[in-house]
Parts: structure tokens; C-alpha cells; sequence
């Protein structure tokens, strides 16, 4: 039997990760973007008031494998497929990852996870991996990265699953240090 309060817990915790969705929405939605993937994929899954963080993670990377498999895809079909898995991703010059910072709404950290919509306006380069960086509970600097795909053009989300914001200080020193692409020559 799930005790009132501990259910009151849930709820709240459920209809503020759909708000947390729905404002990343609405944000990629004011730089012109239509919602995610990913966005669509997790708002659709988050259907219980009884939702643990274990589960949203899981829900998580449910939704970047399928939204990844569908990146995939469309690279297939353009004969991208092969060139881009020969590549080596190489960081991106400091004035493009200002330009797709400023161009990609804030990242989210929630249910010990770190999501971040990136949107990829370099015409000729497929972003492959995000590097960010942020602090232990000792405030020692720690490096996570994450991979994924995001076409030019296009938005993708970015998921490091193990993200614990719980301490004051990583929300405050959470950071993206590089981003990896491939050129599209």
C-alpha cells in the first residue's frame, strides 16, 4: 500500500518532469523547431502518477535508441550512412559551439539525468557527441559525454543517464565543454 504522502510525492514529481517536457518544447518551439523526438517519445510514456526515477531513466533511453534508429535511418536512405560511420569526430571550433549553444534551448537534469536538445545549425557537419562537465559531491571536476546524432538543421536530444544534480553546487557548475562532428563532404 503506497502511503498518501508518498503518492502526493509521485504526482508532483510525474506532472513536474511533464511541465520539465513541456517547457523544453515550447522552448525548441520558439527557435522555430518542431518538439523532438525524444520530447514526444518520453511525454507519451509518462502516463502514471506512480513513476519512479528508475523507470524514467529507463523510459529515457528507451526513447533515444528509438529516436536514434530513426536519425539512422533517414541517413541511410540519403547514402550518409557509410560516411559517417568512417568518420572521426572532431571538436568544433569555439564560435560554432557558441552558435549551437545559443541556437539550443537550456539542458534539463532531472531523475538523475541530463538531457539536451541541441540543435545543430552548422550546414555541413553532423554533431555526434557532446562533452559536458560539471562536479562530484567532493567539487572535483568530472567529465561526461554523450552520443547521438543531429543532422544540420535538425534538433536532437543528447541523454547522460547517472547525472546526479542533487548537490547545489553541480547546477551551478554544470557546463558543455565540446561538441564532436563530422564533416558532410
Amino acid at each position: 500500500m503506497v502511503r498518501p504522502q508518498r503518492l502526493a510525492s509521485h504526482k508532483m514529481r510525474t506532472i513536474l518532469l511533464a511541465a520539465m517536457v513541456g517547457s523544453a518544447a515550447l522552448g525548441a518551439t520558439s527557435f522555430a523547431q518542431a518538439q523532438t523526438c525524444f520530447r514526444g517519445c518520453l511525454t507519451s510514456k509518462l502516463t502514471s502518477s506512480t513513476v519512479e526515477d528508475e523507470e524514467i531513466r529507463s523510459f529515457m533511453q528507451d526513447c533515444r535508441e528509438e529516436c536514434e534508429a530513426e536519425t539512422r535511418e533517414r541517413l541511410a536512405s540519403r547514402g550518409l550512412a557509410e560516411k559517417l560511420a568512417a568518420c572521426t569526430p572532431e571538436p568544433v571550433a569555439d564560435g560554432d559551439l557558441k552558435k549551437i549553444r545559443s541556437a539550443s534551448p537550456s539542458f534539463l537534469a532531472f531523475a538523475n539525468a541530463f538531457t539536451w536538445d541541441l540543435h545543430n545549425v552548422l550546414d555541413n557537419k553532423v554533431i555526434v557527441r557532446i562533452e559536458m562537465t560539471t562536479q562530484n559531491l567532493s567539487l572535483q571536476d568530472v567529465v561526461m559525454s554523450a552520443g547521438g546524432t543531429a543532422l544540420p538543421g535538425e534538433t536532437a536530444t543528447f541523454l547522460i543517464s547517472g547525472f546526479y544534480d542533487g548537490y547545489p553546487s553541480v547546477r551551478v557548475t554544470t557546463r558543455i565543454k565540446a561538441i564532436y562532428a563530422c564533416e558532410l563532404r
